[in-house]
């Protein structure tokens, strides 16, 4: 997407990726409470969108819909980031979404396939008049969920203490 933009649309960007990496240079630890705590507010209400929309029947377009765009932002940042740095950028792409990114992109993925199909089920159940075996399907579910959950706590630790290091080093590395 960011190849079709205009040329102040794409300055516009590459401004901002630079801003995001250079903005961590002198970052205190109430700003890393802050940022753990964005993080994993901003995780766990995606996980808890896509887990409760599993539960009702019309909830398969808004878990492909937060699917979709959480991947689109997550690969527009990527584009931006190579955009900005190159060949160089390789290693920022590297850092932007090891691990936490890819972490929240892979729960997030395997909890909407799990959700779509619960979703799925409760319509087909609700048509054909059959019963569903809830509990253990449910038990799997809040497992998922609680995975879920502690992946969010993780990811928001990794990227309030260790990524402002790790874009530090980045920084370092492209001047």
């Amino acid at each position: 997407y960011i190849t079709i933009l205009n040329n102040d649309e794409k300055s516009n960007i590459l401004n901002v990726v630079n801003n995001y990496f250079s903005n961590f240079k002198n970052i205190n630890f109430s700003s890393k409470l802050e940022i753990f705590k964005d993080n994993f507010i901003s995780y766990l209400i995606y996980f808890l969108i896509i887990w409760a929309s599993g539960l009702c029947i019309i909830g398969l377009p808004v878990i492909f819909i937060m699917t979709f765009f959480k991947s689109f932002i997550t690969g527009f940042s990527i584009a931006g980031i190579f955009a900005k740095y190159r060949i160089k950028g390789l290693l920022g792409i590297l850092v932007y979404i090891f691990p936490s990114s890819l972490v929240v992109l892979l729960l997030g993925s395997f909890l909407a396939c799990y959700s779509s199909i619960l979703s799925i089920r409760l319509v087909r159940e609700s048509f054909t008049k059959k019963s569903l075996n809830f509990n253990t399907f449910m038990g799997k579910y809040f497992f998922l969920l609680l995975i879920c959950i502690l992946s969010s706590v993780i990811c928001a630790l990794f990227d309030a203490f260790i990524s402002p290091f790790l874009y530090n080093l980045f920084n370092n590395f492209i001047n």
